[in-house]
């Protein structure tokens, strides 16, 4: 199985590091405990001159142990590779081998509606020319 590789990077105009310098996050799920360093140089080797590298151990994904209907305390699952939290809200590009859309969305947010709301949520997108707040 080859997981994709999550690739985001900010720079002095987000104000987080001086001008001429960027910061990029190297992500994904690593298929092995093992030499999971080894699954993203797929991702560094695309971002070419490295001056400083930090890599951290796994972060494991965690799922709650309980519906939260009990005690009304609704906990969504880890969140994923995906620096934008993409898979959580629905919002990544689709390629021909991707996920539909909808799917994406009851990863988690539908999952949490479901166990708070005891229904399944409906999302519709704007149609055409409807609009979200009134124009003055």
């Amino acid at each position: 199985m080859i997981l994709d590789i999550y690739i985001a990077i900010v720079s002095s105009a987000h104000n987080v590091c001086p001008k001429g310098y960027y910061i990029a996050i190297v992500s994904t799920i690593a298929e092995s405990s093992s030499n999971h360093h080894l699954e993203l140089q797929p991702g560094l080797d695309r971002l070419g001159k490295i001056e400083e590298k930090f890599m951290g151990s796994p972060i494991p994904l965690y799922e709650p142990l309980e519906s939260g209907r009990n005690d009304n305390i609704f906990i969504s699952k880890s969140y994923d590779a995906t620096s934008h939290f993409e898979t959580t809200t629905g919002t990544i590009p689709q390629s021909r081998n991707s996920t539909p859309f909808s799917d994406l969305l009851a990863d988690d947010v539908r999952d949490i509606y479901r166990r708070a709301e005891q229904e399944e949520l409906i999302v519709e997108g704007l149609r055409e020319g409807q609009q979200l707040v009134e124009q003055e």
